[in-house]
């Protein structure tokens, strides 16, 4: 009877060994081979995709340039006081998109809807697939939005046949 009471803490301490033998080198094995994963093939896999975003980001920045052009603050204002002469526009007016007053220097881009906001503010806004003015939510580039829309609602009709 004393050999079996000896050879019980023997097979827990086997049991025990193989566990940290075995199992202990394989997962910091899985978590090395894990980590070289997500820091070395990981970026090259999403890389593709950025260059596809960062050129649709592009297209889009060229297009406001093309529409509607940076001016001073000052310029846009006397601008609008032509345009609008009964128009009850002050000096201090406020960026929309970040709440900064405007600068009588400030690079801004005057939109259709006789809203200015900063040009980088606008940019990221626009970039952004924000289509719309944030303010009167007319559309920034007029036209461009609206017309693609209209080309994919535009179906042919559907055959109407009647029988007599």
């Amino acid at each position: 009877m004393a050999n079996i009471t000896e050879t019980e803490p023997l097979t827990a301490t086997k049991s025990s060994t193989i566990v940290v033998a075995i199992i202990v080198p394989s997962v910091l094995i899985i978590m090395f081979l894990a980590l070289i994963i997500i820091c070395f093939i990981m970026p090259y896999l999403g890389r593709e995709e950025a260059v596809k975003k960062e050129e649709r980001l592009k297209t889009r920045q060229d297009e406001l340039e093309h529409y509607i052009k940076l001016q001073h603050f000052y310029d846009w204002l006397e601008s609008q006081k032509e345009k609008n002469p009964g128009s009850l526009r002050t000096s201090d007016s406020l960026c929309a998109i970040c709440l900064d007053e405007f600068a009588d220097d400030a690079q801004v881009r005057g939109l259709r809807c006789s809203h200015a906001f900063h040009s980088h503010c606008l940019d990221e806004w626009f970039t952004r697939y924000n289509e719309y003015c944030p303010l009167c939510h007319r559309p920034i580039i007029p036209g461009s939005r609206a017309a693609r829309r209209r080309a994919r609602e535009r179906t042919d009709p559907i055959p109407v046949v009647l029988m007599v």
